[in-house]
C-alpha cells in the first residue's frame, strides 16, 4: 500500500497463496502458490521469474545467507533456487522474522 492507504499494485496468479512471502535485499518478493510455481516479483509488482515445481506449495520460502531461496513443495522435494540478494534488512522480511526464526507473538496476562 501507498502511505495514503491506496493500493500500490497487484499481481494475479492462477493458484492460491497460503504462506508468507520472503523479501530479498534487492526488494524481490518470493512466494509459492497452489499453481505449483515459486514466484519472484520485482518491488514494482512485475514478474521477475517463476519456477515450476511438481506440486502445490503451501509453505513460506526463506532466503539463505548466500542468497539461495529455499522452499518445499507437496511433491516431497525441497527446492534451492539461486536468488539475487540476501534476506532484506527490514523489520519483518519473512515468516518467523529472520534466519534464526526468532519471531513470535508475545502476550501478557493482566
Amino acid at each position: 500500500m501507498k502511505p495514503d492507504g491506496t493500493l500500490k499494485w497487484k499481481y494475479e496468479i492462477e493458484g492460491l497463496v497460503y504462506s508468507s512471502p520472503a523479501i530479498g535485499s534487492d526488494g524481490t518478493i518470493y512466494f509459492g502458490s497452489t499453481d505449483n510455481y515459486v514466484y519472484a516479483l520485482n518491488s514494482d509488482g512485475t514478474l521477475r521469474w517463476k519456477f515450476e515445481t511438481g506440486a502445490e506449495i503451501y509453505c513460506s520460502p526463506t532466503i539463505g545467507m548466500d542468497g539461495t531461496i529455499y522452499i518445499a513443495s507437496n511433491d516431497g522435494y525441497l527446492y534451492a533456487i539461486s536468488g539475487s540478494g540476501t534476506l532484506a534488512n527490514s523489520p519483518w522480511p519473512k515468516f518467523q522474522h529472520d534466519l534464526r526464526n526468532t519471531g513470535n507473538v508475545v502476550t501478557t496476562n493482566k
